[in-house]
């Protein structure tokens, strides 16, 4: 009878480190200090906790380091969501992205105005590279690709 307990106790934590593994390996193309290519700014993605955080930050005339928006990624569930907060819009309220059923990485919220989707394109050969893609709503199409680089 022991070893039932024990077995069934081990067998529990081994499928919740191997669940926490699989959570963290979803997440760590993420992580890092990200700059944008065409623009003057940059992302920075830490864990925190159970959690990915996200900041961006944009360059204000070579100086200022203002903050536009905070990003969050968390499970719920087997579903991994993003919540965005952008500096002045939607009333400082987090708008909520759910992860594609067809595409990983690919956030998707469509009762919200812009963006419906946001899309984190992962050079597959090329870890240090990602395009950002928006969904526009009127057009039915994305923004231009929104390119970061790893920095070293």
């Amino acid at each position: 009878m022991l070893y039932r307990i024990l077995f069934s106790v081990s067998f529990i934590m081994l499928l919740g480190s191997t669940v926490l593994g699989q959570s963290n390996r979803r997440m760590k193309p993420f992580l890092g200090t990200w700059d944008y290519e065409n623009i003057k700014g940059f992302e920075v993605w830490k864990m925190n906790g159970k959690e990915l955080s996200g900041q961006a930050f944009r360059i204000k005339d070579n100086l200022d380091t203002l903050l536009i928006e905070t990003m969050r990624l968390a499970y719920e569930g087997k579903k991994l969501v993003m919540y965005v907060r952008v500096e002045n819009q939607n009333g400082g309220k987090e708008i909520r992205f759910e992860e594609s059923s067809k595409l990983r990485n690919k956030f998707v919220n469509e009762s919200h105005d812009f963006p419906k989707s946001i899309y984190y394109q992962f050079k597959r050969f090329n870890r240090k590279k990602v395009q950002v893609l928006l969904n526009h709503p009127h057009k039915d199409t994305h923004t231009k690709p929104i390119t970061l680089v790893r920095r070293k």
